[in-house]
This record gives structure tokens, sequence and C-alpha cells, in this order.
């Protein structure tokens, strides 16, 4: 949870850095980049940091199954980013100008590489419980991040794009670095099949989860910057990942549930009470600082922050109680393997997401806002409804 905590502390001071240096435009269209390449990165995972932390820690072919994990996504991830970058035109026209270069269209791509196995080592610390290497490593390339604004500002949205990637790609090669050193990993270039038929099932069952989970964390960017313009893109960023310190009470609390419980599934029922006390005691504070102080925070950032993001702001703190209770939810599916009720739930959520904020565009981001709480609250009662059906707390 610490981890997560310190990147997203970072994070925030990234983002006060860069917008202090470039216009909103320019911010706009940076965070679409990073978002998209956070997205393939994300995506490139195809189910293995679950099955990773699922399974690892049991494994006797603990080698062949990281290899086998990361050149997966490392592959997965390059034809992606190369996907993106050939439509680009296609999908953010405003984005089109990483195509005017071959050097900057193979800069974003191995980026979304370098991001998709830094994002996989997670799990890895993860699966082996010792989430320590984590700390210490998001804090290095974080803090490194954080700086590095100062140096590529002058070359606009792409250099706070690079700003950002170039923090990820230190990050992957601490990672690589510290599984070598700590826990005897030897890279090898080497997919083995027997891997890949033991986890396909759960490997599946999560990505098709997590794709459905993240479609409107894709989408949006791309439907604010189209239709809204970059000014709003740059709102909607800046307000998601302040409003994301919240999210991440929840998200790092339940990443421990997952692990605990994939490792010992006698411990679950009191990880669960646990989880939920200490969401309960973080997050509830938290929610009152952001209502009350939320258009002073915005303001750090410029008064048009403030401005054009504060209701959006209110909205996206509202939903956090749902959110929490979505992500419990969901980690309790993935645990008990209950992968359909999984998928069920996160349909719900990206149709209702999307739909809304098509529906509520004419309130510019005050739309988006609504239908984000809208979709998470619909993912938080059918996750109640997928736990008592599958008799998850009789574990």
């Amino acid at each position: 949870m610490l981890a997560t905590a310190v990147m997203a502390g970072f994070g925030f001071f990234f983002w006060l850095i860069s917008a202090q240096l470039v216009p909103p435009e320019n911010i706009g269209i940076a965070t679409a980049l990073i978002s998209m390449m956070n997205i393939i990165a994300i995506f490139s995972l195809i189910g293995f940091d679950s099955a990773i932390v699922r399974f690892l820690s049991h494994s006797t072919q603990r080698n062949d199954k990281l290899n086998t994990g990361i050149i997966l996504v490392g592959i997965t991830a390059f034809i992606l980013g190369g996907f993106f970058v050939f439509f680009v035109r296609n999908i953010s026209p405003q984005l089109a100008f990483i195509r005017e270069s071959p050097l900057i269209s193979l800069l974003f791509i191995l980026f979304c590489v370098m991001s998709a196995i830094n994002i996989l080592t997670d799990a890895v610390f993860l699966a082996y419980r010792q989430t320590k290497f984590s700390l210490i490593i998001n804090t290095i390339f974080s803090f490194i991040k954080m700086l590095l604004p100062l140096a590529f500002a002058p070359w606009g949205a792409f250099g706070i794009f690079s700003a950002a990637a170039i923090g990820q790609s230190i990050g992957f090669i601490l990672s690589i670095t510290t599984m070598i050193w700590k826990f005897d990993y030897r890279p090898q270039f080497i997919i083995n099949r027997d891997v890949i038929k033991q986890v396909w099932y759960y490997c599946a069952g999560n990505y098709i989860a997590g794709a459905l989970n993240l479609l409107p964390v894709m989408i949006l960017p791309i439907i604010i910057i189209n239709h809204l313009g970059s000014k709003e893109a740059a709102y909607f960023y800046i307000v998601m990942m302040i409003g994301g310190l919240l999210y991440v009470i929840p998200q790092a609390t339940t990443k421990s549930l997952f692990a605990e419980g994939s490792h010992n599934e006698q411990t679950i029922k009191a990880n669960i009470k646990k989880s939920i006390r200490i969401i309960s005691l973080l997050l509830i504070p938290a929610i009152i600082i952001f209502l009350f102080s939320g258009k002073y925070i915005l303001q750090f950032f410029g008064k048009s922050y403030s401005s054009e993001g504060l209701n959006f702001l209110y909205l996206i703190t509202i939903a956090s109680i749902a959110v929490s209770t979505y992500y419990i939810s969901a980690t309790l599916l993935r645990i008990k393997k209950n992968l359909y009720a999984l998928i069920i739930t996160n349909i719900f959520y990206a149709i209702t997401i999307i739909m809304f904020s098509y529906l509520f565009l004419p309130l510019g981001l005050v739309g988006i806002g609504i239908a984000w709480l809208l979709g998470n609250i619909v993912a938080s009662i059918i996750g109640i409804i997928s736990f008592y059906q599958w008799k998850i707390k009789k574990i």
C-alpha cells in the first residue's frame, strides 16, 4: 500500500510542476499520450499479472513462468503500441504528431513495452511477498520522474510525456535488476508452452475482466480530447489524478487482500474484515478533506483548473465509496476464480460509464463525472450481488 501511495504522491508533484511549466493545452495532449501508453501497457499484461500473483508462490517453474510472462507481455505491448501509432490519425487526430518522426514513433512504442513489463514486475514482488522492493523502486523512479519536467518542458507536450515515460523505464531497469539479484531470476528468451497451458484459462478470464474495466479509462480521454478539446482533457486528467489519491486506498488494500488470499485461502474471512476496516479508517477522513479543500488543491495547478474542474472533483470523490466496494468484491471473485461473475460485473461497469458519458457530454466534465459515479455504483451493486450469490463470505 505504501508503494502505491508513494507513486501517487510523487505523481501529484510531477503534474504540479508540469502545470507551471507548460499551458493547459500541452498538458492535455501529454496526458492523453500518457493515458494511451498506460492503457496499452495494462492491456499488454494479458492477465499474466494476476496469474503470477495467484500461482508463482506455489510453482516449481518460477523462472519459466517469469520469462514466458515477460516475453509475451513485451511482444504484446510492442504490437499494440505499433498499432496505435499506425492508426493514431483515426483514433485521435490531435495526437497524430507522433507519426511525424520515426524516432518519436519508435520511442512511444518502446516506452509502452518498458511500462508494461514494469507493471508486471510489481506482481512478481507481490507474489514473493517482498513488496518492500516495490516501495524502494517506486520511490526512486517516482522521485526522478518528478524532476524530469524541468529538463523536458521545452519540448512541450511530448517533453512532458517523455519525462513520465522515462521514469517508468527507470523503474523497469531497477525491477529486472532486483529480480536477478534477489530472486535468482535468469532472463531467457523462452516461451514455455506448458506454462501457458497451466495459466491460460485464469489469464484469459482476468484479461477479459481487466480489459472491460479499462475500457472506460481508455475511451474517456479520447472522447474528451476529440469532443471537448485539449484544455478539458488537461482538467480531466489532473482531477482524476487527484481523485486517484483516494482510489489508492482501496486499490492498495485489495492488492494485499488478493496476495494473502492467494497464498492462504483459510484467512480470507479475517482479511476481508481487516481490509474493510483499513479502507474505512483512511477513506472517510480523506473524502471529507477533499470535499472541503478540493478548491484549494486545484488552485495549486492554476485558477482555470479550479474553476473548470471542481465539480468534477466532487463527483470523483463521492465515487470513491462505490469504487472501494467494487474493488473488494472483484478481488474476492478473483481469489475464488469466479471470473464469469467478474466479467459480467465489468460489462455493466463499462457500458454504464461509456453510455452515460455520451449522454451527458453536453454537460462537459460534470457529465463525465456523473457517468463515472453511476458506473461505479452499478459495478458495486452487481459486485455485492455476486458476493452473496457465490457465497464468498462462507469461505
